[in-house]
């Protein structure tokens, strides 16, 4: 278990507007690094996670985000690990979702990252991965964006 604090994980969901999944996701992985975090992003696929990795390798492009994938050489010497499952052999303490999909050990990490869009399908999904992360004992964070990008935290009373 990669834990860096005591008690309760963090389950927070970042409902996008501005930006699409790629531009949010290499824009916080981007300062998990600077803050000498470590991560892993769950993909959704293997497909998905090779085109994840050739995401981060031009993106953003001032800045190159050191990653690679779980089953690639030295995984436990990423600073973000590219996994199709929840993976902190990197000492991952937290973890990021690139599609709608619960994680059954958010307590394995600090943070738990849930990437929703405002698709009606995808709230009602976004919803009930609340309520499990809830249920899990997480403390819970749901984050909106606006159409210029910027993030505001919304206090969530969905049961």
């Amino acid at each position: 278990m990669a834990r860096s604090r005591e008690g309760m994980p963090t389950a927070r969901f970042y409902q996008l507007a501005g930006s699409s999944l790629e531009t949010a996701l290499a824009a916080l992985l981007a300062k998990i690094l600077e803050q000498n975090g470590r991560a892993c992003v769950l993909a959704r696929d293997a497909l998905h996670l090779r085109q994840l990795d050739e995401l981060l390798w031009r993106h953003p492009p001032q800045r190159f985000l050191p990653h690679g994938p779980w089953d690639g050489p030295d995984p436990e010497r990423q600073p973000v690990l590219l996994a199709l499952e929840p993976d902190d052999r990197n000492g991952a303490t937290i973890l990021l979702l690139t599609g709608p999909r619960p994680v059954v050990e958010a307590a394995r990490f600090d943070m738990v990252v849930d990437f929703v869009t405002g698709r009606e399908d995808h709230l009602v999904g976004a919803r009930s991965r609340y309520r499990d992360y809830r249920n899990q004992g997480c403390l819970m964070e749901y984050w909106v964006q606006s159409a210029n990008g910027r993030w505001t935290r919304q206090d969530k009373k969905e049961g």
